[in-house]
């Protein structure tokens, strides 16, 4: 469902977007859509950083372990050849 919201803004705002609509290829091109994508886009953006600077924190802190086990992995491998 959606629901309905008035907003007013600023002119350089507005000719912003009527000028990336105009030059884009952007689908569908209306404000409702755009205005739409562009705030969950920017809402979501933090979350997805926070999520990368976990990802590259964990990997950091189990990376030791990690080289470990692949060295234990390979070495009776090597024995083979």
């Amino acid at each position: 469902m959606a629901r309905q919201l008035q907003i007013t803004l600023p002119e350089d705002t507005m000719q912003l977007l009527d000028r990336w609509l105009v030059s884009s290829d952007y689908p569908e091109k209306e404000y409702n859509n755009l205005i739409n994508e562009a705030i969950k886009l920017y809402i979501m953006e933090p979350q997805r950083n926070y999520l990368k600077q976990q990802l590259k924190e964990r990997a950091i802190v189990r990376a030791e372990r990690d080289l470990n086990l692949a060295q234990d992995w390979f070495s009776p491998e090597e024995y083979l050849w």
